[in-house]
């Protein structure tokens, strides 16, 4: 396959600083033969890379003088895209019914309603497939004039481009620096709007987090009242009222009160708990402890 050499402008790595470096392309007709270099303004060209275990990958460029081309789209394409391109509507039917010819050999036993299903999924992946190829050559007919395609306004212009027409002398680099301020312009109002629906929302989770802060609290205090008037309350609410009241607790009356114990009086100890069929009724001394300890010290501080 025949190259060129050329100057070819990139985006670096840091994602916005426009590079430049000089390689080979080859025209993407040699490659992909039913795609016509010939008579456009801005032919396509690719650049063939050897990638990870062997696979061919390319990145593909648009030519905008005699030796200076510009990337088209900074990921590659494999080289199933270009594959994909290559064939012709007979040979991706002739595709499909070799797979189902194939496919029914193998189950010679199937039934005329299953061959049925099977011909139909055939067909029907051949015309997606069909379709495919007909969105991919769009593309790239679209590419095919670059200076059209990118001064259409619907793309976004990065400064790669823009360092490419400036050193290909196009009379078009004042349109495309419009365009791309233009496209600064509405990325940082995007940005913009991206932060002022964030702070709205972390100001509504903020609100909504005290809310239901306060909401608890208003409950726990209840609760407390409740148990300090001889009441029954949960065991985990126990367990909360003892931290905010620095009363000392077991681990393992923790445990209790958090997984067994369903409501417990701390005026004349007793409790309701969960007990399991088969198992021994939990010793729950501790938790009667503290219940005593919490209703005695609601009560002194009252």
């Amino acid at each position: 396959m025949a190259k060129r050499k050329f100057w070819c402008h990139y985006i670096g790595g840091d994602g916005n600083t426009p590079k430049r470096r000089s390689i080979e392309l080859t025209s993407i007709s040699d490659i992909v033969p039913c795609v016509d270099n010939e008579g456009v303004k801005t032919p396509l060209w690719v650049e063939r890379e050897d990638g990870d275990y062997h696979q061919v990958y390319y990145l593909m460029y648009a030519q905008l003088s005699e030796n200076v081309a510009v990337i088209v789209n900074e990921c590659p394409s494999s080289y199933s895209f270009y594959e994909t391109l290559q064939k012709t509507d007979e040979q991706i039917d002739a595709h499909w019914q070799q797979w189902l010819e194939k496919y029914c050999e193998e189950y010679p036993q199937m039934s005329e309603e299953r061959k049925a299903k099977e011909k139909e999924f055939s067909l029907n992946r051949a015309a997606e497939e069909k379709e495919i190829r007909l969105r991919k050559l769009e593309f790239l007919k679209q590419l095919q004039d670059y200076d059209a395609y990118l001064t259409s306004g619907e793309h976004w212009v990065d400064a790669a481009a823009v360092k490419a027409y400036e050193e290909a002398g196009s009379p078009l680099l004042p349109v495309l620096q419009g365009l791309r301020a233009i496209g600064l312009q509405r990325r940082e109002a995007e940005r913009q709007a991206r932060r002022e629906a964030a702070r709205k929302e972390a100001e509504e989770k903020a609100r909504r987090e005290a809310e239901k802060e306060a909401k608890e609290r208003e409950r726990l205090a209840a609760e407390s009242e409740k148990f300090k008037a001889g009441g029954n309350i949960s065991g985990k609410d126990v367990v909360e009222l003892c931290r905010q009241h620095n009363i000392p607790m077991h681990l393992r009356t923790v445990h209790n009160l958090q997984q067994v114990v369903v409501d417990i009086n701390g005026k004349n100890p007793s409790c309701r708990f969960y007990r399991t069929r088969g198992r021994r009724k939990p010793q729950l001394d501790g938790c009667y402890e503290v219940a005593s300890k919490l209703y005695k010290h609601l009560r002194e501080s009252a």
